[in-house]
């Protein structure tokens, strides 16, 4: 309903998924139509791959690393620095191959539709040509990125085992990595989301302070953006859900009404959690 009042011409892929049940809500809307999203579409990662990285660097630092390595994550997500993920992949991952470590990692914990192919840093070349279920479909294209590329289901199910490590010391994050990732490093990684404050997209449609550790991205390519995600475990009095939002549209998105249409997602979805008592 939202998506129709808006009258958004674009495509929106949008994950929801109640922390509390585990159900979700996962669907793909173009105008008045609904996409199938088996398997789910191929979304330009941009700046919200910065989470996968993360989740690699955290895999193999100690709890005690030192204080330039933690300083890289701070710039890299709380900053959303280029330069700092580039050097952090260095640091911690590999001179040569830290992208595709990022990749594996992600399809060790089964999102095998999320990949980075190359750092950051103008020019860099494509290490890996990845063709995935997503981005191999044939009825729907964003044009992703072929360097960085997710899905809305693969980065909301990421958040969720993010969390689940944060609050209870488990999920695919300690199974895939065991002895390597801890629940006090997930508490850091959800902190350090927390900290990416960005009064815009799904956090301008939350009441203010309420708690939403996330990352957004979009890519300006000559004044014109294509797509715009936001990806972010929400936190609120009637429940914690994780919600991802994608908007893709072929011509242009123009950020006033595409940011504002985020929002009011996130404020629906909210709502619902928090119905006004009697």
């Amino acid at each position: 309903q939202t998506l129709q009042l808006s009258e958004f011409e674009g495509l929106a892929g949008i994950y929801l998924l109640d922390l509390q049940t585990v159900q979700e809500i996962h669907f793909a809307y173009r105008g008045d139509e609904t996409i199938s999203v088996t398997p789910d579409i191929a979304f330009t990662a941009s700046s919200i791959i910065k989470i996968p990285i993360m989740v690699s660097a955290y895999a193999r630092i100690s709890d005690n690393s030192d204080s330039e390595t933690l300083k890289l994550i701070v710039d890299m997500i709380e900053k959303s620095g280029n330069e700092a993920a580039d050097w952090l992949m260095d640091r911690v991952l590999d001179d040569q191959r830290g992208p595709l470590l990022v990749s594996e990692d992600m399809q060790k914990l089964g999102l095998e539709n999320t990949f980075l192919a190359g750092y950051f840093s103008f020019g860099s070349p494509l290490l890996q040509i990845f063709k995935t279920p997503a981005n191999q479909r044939s009825d729907i294209f964003t044009d992703p990125d072929p360097y960085s590329q997710t899905t809305p289901s693969d980065i909301g199910m990421l958040l969720e085992d993010i969390y689940q490590c944060a609050q209870t010391g488990g999920s695919a994050l300690t199974a895939v990595f065991p002895g390597q990732i801890t629940q006090s490093e997930c508490q850091s990684m959800v902190t350090h989301l927390i900290n990416n404050r960005l009064p815009v997209l799904l956090t301008a449609g939350l009441p203010e302070a309420t708690p939403i550790a996330h990352k957004h991205g979009w890519v300006t390519v000559n004044g014109i953006i294509n797509t715009i995600g936001d990806a972010g475990i929400i936190y609120s009095p009637g429940g914690n859900f994780v919600m991802v939002v994608f908007l893709y549209h072929p011509v242009q998105l123009i950020w006033e009404p595409s940011a504002a249409l985020i929002s009011e997602l996130a404020r629906a979805a909210y709502n619902y959690y928090n119905l006004p008592q009697p």
